[in-house]
């Protein structure tokens, strides 16, 4: 039991110390790149991690650039933020 509790623990510190570097993709605005963070990773993430993120997620709903509209990341932000609302 204690070494599953253990592995649990690091598994949450390596999605805690995952979070700035998820935000330095964003400031990047590198759309591909964004878009596979937000369906590979982002997507699979706790509620309580995707909080985190939830100035960037409404920086690209809001004021997305060009790129960031044709990549079609609202249709995968928009249920995120529903999942921590």
């Amino acid at each position: 039991m204690a070494d599953f509790e253990a592995r649990g623990g690091f598994a949450v510190k390596i999605r805690n110390e995952l979070i700035p570097h998820i935000q330095y993709v964003f400031q990047t605005r590198d759309s591909t790149w964004e878009y596979f963070m937000l369906t590979g990773l982002i997507s699979r993430l706790p509620s309580k991690h995707v909080v985190m993120l939830k100035e960037d997620l409404d920086r690209l709903l809001r004021h997305p650039t060009e790129d960031e509209l044709l990549e079609g990341l609202d249709g995968v932000i928009v249920p995120l933020l529903h999942k921590i609302q």
